[in-house]
């Protein structure tokens, strides 16, 4: 074979090898930042910040009697879930962000509790307690929030129930909200600081990265995610909250610099015109603050909302 075959057939060769070579370390990394277990999450406790062990919400929730709750997922995991009993037939189901945990959400389980609700604070799989080699941001993470509900009901058949999530919770409990098979039993959802697509959010949080070309980042991202994690990034609910048939409560800080305001908007107008919807802006809050920054608001708004659907 001439030569100047050659050198065009090794430089494509050396380009495919390059290329193939930066597709799976950039996966990898990808997928191992963004959706693995954190490194030292299980002793997370031991190393928090005491000032946020001593906040009033949480001495008042660790105060209270908790039943640790075990469920098996549909593939096998053991998830936790923590309960406070209020000895009532209403029952909010709670669900923590991004790398958070069940107490991350101790003021809105008090807000719940003192409205006369029970209250159970799950752990999303991968995360504290609950098992898992990796979370997916939504897709299998709402599937799991519909067998808490459905082993709550087998507990309590009375039930009625809000679902509440915050940041990456929002997006779960608004997912559930939509799946088809939602028990009737769920009577409402809110929603705090939500991201609308999960593909948008990581662009977005790569391009505050110092990543190259963040768009191409994380379409070959997911890219490898489907060929060994069996995941896609398509969780949107522009495209899911077109079935929800519950009324739905947005609430969002104006200044949230980590899951941009406008998600609320487009979040809002995917909801059909049929439903029953709401959104509340926080003048001046970041990203989850909002119940922190003003509580009294906070509690107006969850009070009202959640009194119009559940007796």
């Amino acid at each position: 074979m001439p030569w100047y075959f050659i050198i065009p057939i090794v430089v494509i060769g050396v380009l495919i090898v390059l290329f193939t070579v930066f597709f799976i370390v950039n996966g990898a990394i990808f997928t191992h930042l963004s959706f693995r277990r954190r490194k030292g999450d299980k002793d997370f406790a031991k190393n928090e910040d005491a000032r946020a062990k001593k906040a009033p919400d949480r001495l008042w929730f660790f105060s209270n009697k908790l039943e640790e709750i075990n469920l098996t997922s549909h593939d096998k995991l053991n998830l936790k879930g923590y309960f406070l009993s209020n000895n009532s037939n209403k029952l909010a189901i709670l669900v923590h962000g991004y790398h958070g945990r069940y107490y991350s959400v101790v003021s809105q389980s008090r807000i719940f509790f003192e409205l006369g609700y029970d209250v159970l604070c799950i752990n999303n799989r991968c995360h504290d307690t609950s098992e898992g080699k990796y979370f997916t941001m939504g897709k299998l993470e709402s599937v799991d929030t519909l067998d808490w509900i459905n082993l709550m009901l087998k507990r309590n058949p009375n039930y009625q129930i809000v679902l509440y999530g915050i940041s990456m919770g929002g997006h779960i409990a608004l997912q559930t909200a939509a799946l088809t098979n939602l028990r009737p039993e769920v009577k409402c959802v809110i929603s705090d600081c939500a991201y609308c697509s999960l593909k948008d959010q990581l662009i977005q949080a790569t391009e505050q990265s110092p990543a190259v070309f963040p768009k191409m980042v994380v379409e070959l991202a997911e890219a490898y995610s489907k060929i060994f994690y069996h995941f896609d990034y398509s969780c949107s609910l522009d495209k899911t909250l077109k079935n929800i048939k519950i009324p739905v409560c947005l609430i969002h800080g104006t200044e949230d610099n980590y899951v941009y305001t406008k998600n609320m908007d487009l979040i809002y107008d995917s909801i059909p015109e049929s439903i029953q919807k709401e959104k509340h802006y926080f003048e001046g809050s970041g990203h989850t603050r909002s119940v922190v920054d003003d509580p009294k608001k906070y509690r107006g708004i969850v009070k009202e909302f959640t009194e119009k659907f559940v007796k």
